[in-house]
């Protein structure tokens, strides 16, 4: 009955992913935020934690394997950066997926949607891939939208990740980590 009354939705969802489910219930999952479920066990909360693990498995395989002379902290580094919440909720913006979010009426209200509802939602939809056709097309989704982002973080264009950075300019400076 839900996937009846959310099909445009979903086809619509889908053909920006650019990923057609073959079980459009893990989709619906995957959109749905606590406060639009009929219980947490409904909610895409689930699928965000098997998600997260995913995304950080795929980058971590990438920066293995692409990036040979880096060793592990700087590898940690920039996984910490590319995987972060704000840069999630940032590929989840671009992709304007807020549209097809299923939220409880206190959400729908927010004039903006909060980073930390869709950084869940890309990882949500990472593990939804996943559980629908496997890693192949759950690591292509991955590479398509975090792999961009890598590169600039290597070189060392961009450093999001700003408590790591004052921890490495602490302890080269000062020998020391901060006590916050």
């Amino acid at each position: 009955a839900l996937l009846q009354k959310h099909a445009d939705l979903l086809t619509k969802c889908q053909q920006r992913l650019k990923y057609e489910f073959n079980e459009p219930s893990l989709l619906l999952c995957a959109l749905t935020h606590a406060s639009g479920a009929t219980s947490r066990l409904g909610s895409n909360e689930r699928l965000e934690f098997l998600g997260d693990a995913i995304l950080g498995m795929v980058v971590c395989e990438t920066l293995f394997r692409h990036y040979p002379h880096l060793l592990e902290g700087e590898m940690t580094r920039i996984k910490s950066v590319v995987v972060s919440r704000a840069t999630c909720a940032k590929m989840s913006r671009e992709m304007e997926l807020e549209e097809f979010l299923l939220l409880g009426k206190g959400m729908t209200t927010a004039p903006k949607i909060p980073n930390s509802l869709l950084a869940d939602v890309f990882e949500s939809l990472v593990a939804a891939i996943y559980l629908d056709g496997g890693m192949k097309p759950a690591a292509a989704f991955i590479i398509e939208h975090v792999g961009p982002r890598i590169e600039p973080v290597a070189v060392g264009d961009i450093g999001e990740n700003f408590k790591s950075e004052l921890q490495h300019l602490a302890q080269r400076k000062f020998a020391k980590t901060p006590t916050y």
